[in-house]
């Protein structure tokens, strides 16, 4: 199951999952052509608003209703904005950040715990994909960055708390696609502050989730995926 599989990095999961011969649920709040081209695959698609609790539990129920068990959860949905300087603002992006980046992994991972179940004998995943934000945060995006630390700390919890059935993990991407807001001056920054001075794409970061589905024996860890830029970054 991949949550946030409707635009960017998730539908990239999720199409790569399909490919590489696993059964997948991709999550959406939106309708978009990328969740079509999903369906149009045979991939089965839910949608739930993941900023609400009661569609949250909701969600949880679809998809016990949908599968008897799960292989492995990808918690790819997100928010992404600056902080807002109008305090009622800012407010209501709290809400919303901490239950899309915490709220809804925590009570999907709780909910679902007893149906996921690995394969041969090895434990089931949970993975989160969080951001580089985590270790070394921007100002101007701290509610953001706060809320993607907090799934990070949920990570090392629930590895302790799920041991020894289900792996715990997270990626961490740094500039892996960039968005029609980021003017070339602003690209231009984000690379001068990439080691690898490049735009990374999707791939990468499906490489590392299916590096931790691949590796039985890694639990609790964060995978950056950001080209170095977490060293260098201002």
């Amino acid at each position: 199951m991949v949550t946030g599989a409707g635009r960017r990095v998730g539908y990239h999961i999720a199409r790569r999952l399909h490919q590489d011969g696993y059964t997948v649920i991709a999550h959406y709040r939106t309708l978009t052509p990328e969740i079509q081209a999903l369906a149009g695959l045979g991939i089965t698609t839910l949608q739930a608003e993941l900023s609400d609790s009661e569609q949250i539990l909701a969600f949880v129920s679809d998809l016990k209703a949908c599968c008897k068990q799960f292989r492995a959860l990808i918690h790819n949905a997100s928010s992404f904005e600056p902080t807002s300087v109008d305090l009622e603002v800012a407010a209501e992006q709290y809400q919303q950040f901490f239950s899309i980046h915490m709220l809804a992994p925590y009570l999907i991972n709780q909910g679902l715990q007893p149906w996921l179940k690995g394969e041969n004998g090895e434990a089931a995943d949970i993975i989160h994909i969080t951001d580089i934000n985590v270790e070394n945060p921007t100002p101007r995006f701290d509610i953001y960055g706060t809320t993607k630390a907090g799934l990070h700390n949920m990570t090392l919890a629930l590895a302790k708390k799920f041991a020894p059935d289900i792996k715990v993990n997270a990626v961490a991407p740094g500039p892996v696609l960039f968005t029609e807001a980021h003017s070339d001056q602003v690209k231009q920054q984000m690379l001068s502050e990439t080691l690898l001075a490049k735009e990374g794409g999707a791939e990468p970061v499906y490489l590392a989730v299916k590096s931790l589905l691949s590796n039985p024996f890694i639990t609790g860890c964060s995978i950056p995926v950001d080209g170095g830029r977490r060293l260098s970054k201002r």
